[in-house]
């Protein structure tokens, strides 16, 4: 008799314990961060761009990697050369550096780079559709674009709006920038656009 109470408690028991973990709500799953990093160039290389619908819309692009936190683009699409410097953290990419140079130009020290202020933030995690930042707004991370010469998938497309001025921009991994797309809305049946896509990377 004795046994036959212990055992039936111990089912309560167990039922109970069953109960309360049915019960327990399961934390959500938390997408790992990306480094943001991964979307540059290689250092050292030259990336070109082939542009459509405006003269200066095909650039060369120079990468070089300053430290682990800092990347500088000299930007060239013949009639003007940039120098850009970004500052990469575990949330943001910005933009603290933006300027008219030669077309060799001289770097300046990391000391230096890490007091600019920020000018513009170029992409912010998480990296998930509808993050928004300055008027930028994550459309895609999934998105398939062709550039003529390769296909790349799980692309990052970022769109800003402004007045009838339609600005989008694709990011993937390992590469960075692929293609601009500016469209801007006229009096015409279609909109004017102009384009810049990756065409190499050497």
């Amino acid at each position: 008799m004795k046994h036959s109470i212990f055992v039936l408690a111990l089912v309560f028991l167990l039922t109970g314990c069953n109960e309360e973990m049915k019960n327990e709500p399961v934390p959500p799953i938390v997408q790992d961060q990306v480094s943001l990093l991964t979307y540059f160039p290689p250092d050292g290389s030259i990336a070109y761009f082939q542009g459509e619908g405006n003269e200066f819309a095909s650039f060369t692009l120079q990468t070089t990697y300053m430290d682990t936190q800092h990347i500088a683009q000299v930007e060239d699409n013949g009639g003007v050369t940039l120098l850009k410097i970004y500052r990469i953290t575990d949330s943001k990419i910005e933009l603290v550096y933006r300027e008219p140079v030669d077309s060799n130009p001289s770097l300046p020290s990391t000391t230096e780079v890490a007091a600019y202020p920020v000018l513009e933030t170029i992409l912010q995690q998480p990296i998930q559709v509808g993050t928004s930042f300055q008027g930028w707004t994550i459309q895609s991370t999934t998105a398939q674009v062709d550039t003529g010469t390769k296909v790349y998938t799980n692309v990052i497309q970022l769109t800003r709006t402004e007045d009838k001025f339609i600005t989008t921009k694709y990011f993937a991994q390992r590469v960075g920038l692929i293609k601009i797309e500016d469209t801007m809305e006229s009096d015409q049946e279609q909109p004017f656009i102009v384009t810049s896509t990756l065409q190499k990377i050497e």
